[in-house]
């Protein structure tokens, strides 16, 4: 089954009565509303899709017409309306939180793996502890899904966002978490949990930065600062 990488935004359903404030409409205003749809309809917008931005506009034109204030007046001339309409920035996309970290998971153990395999190569002699493939991979995933749910909590519109201290304590207790199971890793004597030649951190980084750039690529994934 394949990973679905964003979540469109659903389009608002018609909630008011389209006909019906057709009727109260002026006849200046009636006329504005028939050339409008006539662009839309020249620019193959459904019915549906006209009556649901309909549903939007309507109340707004009633409310002005009560005031004397004519359609364009409010809206400009109804070419000008009807482009902003027809070149309106797409529905607004959501990362899937789960495929973001991965990404930056990938993003983050392709940079760690460059340093150590530089370190290395600078100091073949020199062996150092917590360095190991699989604590590379165990810090890379606590830096890139909290990177992914960061990013992922600050497009969050604020009155449905967690606390902020909570978020704060999220990245402690991951990054506290890692670095525990990292150290508790390079206590065991193994070719996964020990020092790599440098050969080795320079095929997991190339490994890693180039499944990073097919996500990406693949499906149109943000960067690490995406908020």
């Amino acid at each position: 089954m394949a990973v679905k990488a964003v979540k469109e935004v659903e389009a608002p359903t018609e909630t008011v009565d389209v006909d019906d404030l057709v009727a109260q409409l002026s006849k200046k205003n009636a006329d504005y509303v028939f050339k409008l749809r006539r662009i839309l309809t020249e620019h193959q917008w459904p019915e549906e899709k006209q009556r649901r931005t309909l549903a939007k506009l309507l109340p707004e034109m009633i409310d002005a017409q009560h005031q004397g204030k004519p359609a364009n007046q409010l809206y400009g001339p109804v070419t000008e309306k009807a482009q902003s309409l027809v070149h309106a920035p797409k529905a607004q996309k959501r990362t899937n939180v789960w495929l973001s970290g991965l990404d930056l998971s990938l993003f983050f153990i392709s940079v760690f793996a460059l340093v150590y395999g530089v370190m290395t190569y600078m100091r073949p002699d020199q062996v150092s502890t917590g360095n190991g493939l699989l604590s590379l991979i165990v810090m890379a995933s606590a830096a890139g899904f909290m990177f992914a749910y960061y990013n992922d909590w600050s497009r969050t519109p604020k009155a449905k966002r967690g606390k902020t201290w909570i978020v704060l304590l999220i990245g402690m207790v991951l990054i506290f978490a890692a670095s525990a199971v990292s150290g508790a890793l390079s206590m065991i004597n193994t070719p996964l949990t020990q020092q790599m030649p440098w050969p080795g951190y320079a095929a997991v980084a190339v490994i890693g930065y180039g499944g990073h750039f097919w996500l990406k690529r693949r499906y149109n994934l943000k960067g690490i600062m995406a908020a």
